[in-house]
């Protein structure tokens, strides 16, 4: 049974494997997996070591998950990082971020495309983000749309930058 896996990378062609397992994200999370699959790569050939074996890769509640096989520490550090690096950035377009719940679904989006994607499912609402009977979840959450994580310093009731934009 274990024969009938395949490696989710082909390292002839990272930037395709990393592609169908992620989308289409070249400044997002697919763009920091294309670009650690491509370290990776340069290290087995520089040691004459064999490529990983990678399971899956994908987004699991809005944290970026890779399934792999490989007992080489350097190999396991990169990963770990890019991990740790893509769970503080935007999925789509790289920027800081943080997981938020978006209609049941955590993502980790920035406040701009967290808009873009909660303003085509709601286009009529503010209230974006989050459950309104809990608690606020501090001082960076923002007072509209509930979004966590990203405020406009300039802006004196406590709104995102995407909400500033829109006049809300």
């Amino acid at each position: 049974m274990a024969d009938d896996v395949t490696n989710a990378i082909d390292f002839s062609d990272i930037k395709q494997s990393v592609e169908e397992s992620l989308g289409r994200t070249p400044e997002g999370w697919s763009g920091l997996v294309t670009k650690l699959f491509t370290e990776v790569k340069e290290y087995c050939d520089l040691k004459g070591a064999t490529y990983p074996f990678v399971l899956q890769i994908k987004e699991k509640l809005g944290e970026l998950r890779i399934y792999h096989r490989c007992d080489d520490r350097h190999i396991q550090s990169l990963i770990a990082a890019t991990i740790a690096r893509a769970n503080h950035s935007c999925e789509r377009c790289g920027n800081s971020s943080e997981t938020q719940l978006l209609d049941g679904w955590y993502t980790t989006l920035c406040c701009w495309c967290a808009h873009d994607v909660a303003s085509k499912r709601h286009p009529e609402r503010h209230r974006l983000f989050g459950v309104r009977k809990m608690p606020v979840r501090g001082r960076l959450t923002c007072s509209v749309c509930g979004y966590f994580g990203q405020l406009d310093r300039t802006d004196e009731r406590g709104r995102c930058p995407a909400c500033v934009q829109k006049g809300w």
